[in-house]
């Protein structure tokens, strides 16, 4: 994004955002369109240049400011809640699931972003929201305990992704289903629980 953007009034701002938002949630990268964009946020598409570089740019700006709004969650309910952070790798992926749920209920658009980050049409792009999502997993996640765990770090740590990938994908397809918020999240927090008994099988085994 350019600096002009930065220099918009709040509320301006915030409707470009939410436009963005719901778009890019709703038909993906390859599908959205700037004229759709423009139209939601009441603004010319003259007007949104002076804001954005591309289509390109605008996506990964909301991709970076879905991982952020959601990390932040997570963190910020860690921190108010004063829930202890496992150190075991498994155990906080755990907790960080079953926090991040409330996240994808309230704000679905957010979790059709993160979802459709799998789905881009291009390797380079993948390997640009792959690098995204890193930055802030590795902060939450980086300095987790892998000394019990008898595997390279890197392949434990790929696993784990997929897992997490694997997961958000199958709740939003729930969630697109059935709406009842209890339901999904019960089925969802099972699926993790499950998970983490055979990693907890596997993984620590030499």
């Amino acid at each position: 994004m350019k600096k002009t953007f930065d220099k918009l009034p709040e509320e301006k701002k915030r409707k470009i955002l939410s436009a963005c938002i719901e778009e890019f949630g709703e038909k993906g990268y390859e599908h959205s369109t700037l004229d759709r964009i423009v139209q939601r946020a009441g603004i010319s598409k003259g007007g949104l240049y002076e804001y954005i570089e591309s289509k390109e740019d605008l996506y990964f700006y909301i991709v970076g400011l879905t991982y952020d709004e959601l990390y932040d969650f997570i963190e910020t309910q860690i921190q108010t809640r004063s829930i202890p952070l496992p150190t075991d790798i498994v155990d906080r992926m755990r907790l960080v699931a079953e926090i991040a749920i409330d996240f994808y209920i309230h704000h679905p658009h957010y979790l059709e972003i993160i979802v459709g980050t799998y789905h881009l049409p291009k390797a380079d792009l993948a390997a640009k929201a792959q690098r995204v999502f890193l930055n802030r997993f590795l902060h939450l996640f980086g300095n987790a305990d892998f000394q019990s765990i008898p595997h390279p770090k890197e392949e434990v740590l790929h696993l784990l992704t997929w897992m997490l990938l694997r997961t958000r994908y199958d709740f939003l397809l729930e969630y697109r289903q059935n709406r009842e918020e209890e339901t999904v999240r019960n089925r969802y927090l099972a699926k993790w629980d499950f998970y983490v008994s055979v990693l907890k099988k596997g993984l620590y085994q030499r």
